[in-house]
């Protein structure tokens, strides 16, 4: 099974390939806004380090957010573009699931937080037994101590921007959270273990069925809704 896997829900642009469940090549660039403008770029650098062409691929998996707006509609549709035109799978994968992923943790609870602004985070949190990770909380976006009102006090292992971000407040609340590498972002080998672990379980992913999870309405759509109720049009 060889695949390619792509994140592009928070600034940085992360992808990979990997092929026969090993990690054959991988990208993690800080790139701002300009996802648009390097994304393909990216992956044809990417293919060819690795030797490969979009033919020899079996699969496609995308981080489909909760994050950045922008950023996970350019990501998700360039993979539904390469998904159809190459007529292959697109596995949907949560940006959270992929953060928790990452964590290496063998027992006990991971929250990974994104900053979603407008003084809120994206977060769910996760519970690993002897490596078996069972999902406690589910994907939401609310301020931070709404979350921490979930966990109580136990010991949490804290990881992605928005714990570095509410760090200080986190560890006010809770003295005994943990925290992962604060500078490491989203992975997309993770989004491609996500992925693999999917389609091993014999799911069928057509391109058609992928689209964003915002899990809120953006600024445009609320502004609307704002003209419109004032204007009662």
């Amino acid at each position: 099974m060889k695949l390619l896997a792509l994140d592009t829900s928070t600034s940085v642009l992360t992808a990979a390939v990997c092929g026969d469940v090993r990690l054959l090549a991988e990208t993690y660039v800080d790139c701002g806004r300009a996802h648009s403008e390097r994304l393909m770029a990216t992956v044809d650098w990417l293919l060819n380090q690795a030797s490969l062409t979009l033919r020899d691929l079996d699969g496609l998996a995308v981080a489909v957010g909760p994050g950045s707006f922008t950023g996970l509609r350019i990501g998700v549709s360039a993979m539904k573009g390469l998904a159809f035109a190459m007529e292959l799978p697109l596995v949907p994968v949560s940006t959270l699931d992929a953060l928790a992923q990452g964590s290496a943790i063998a027992n006990g609870l991971v929250c990974p937080l994104l900053d979603a602004r407008m003084k809120e985070v994206y977060a769910a949190v996760y519970r690993f037994d002897q490596g078996r990770r069972e999902k406690i909380l589910d994907d939401r976006v609310a301020p931070i101590d709404a979350v921490l009102d979930e966990l109580g006090e136990g010991p949490v292992l804290f990881v992605g921007d928005g714990a570095a971000l509410y760090g200080d407040r986190i560890r006010e609340r809770m003295p005994a959270a943990r925290f992962g590498p604060l500078a490491v972002g989203p992975r997309a080998s993770a989004v491609a273990v996500e992925a693999l672990a999917k389609l091993n379980m014999g799911g069928t992913y057509p391109a058609a069925d992928v689209s964003p999870v915002y899990l809120r309405k953006s600024q445009a759509e609320l502004a609307r809704e704002n003209q419109t109720a004032f204007t009662g049009s």
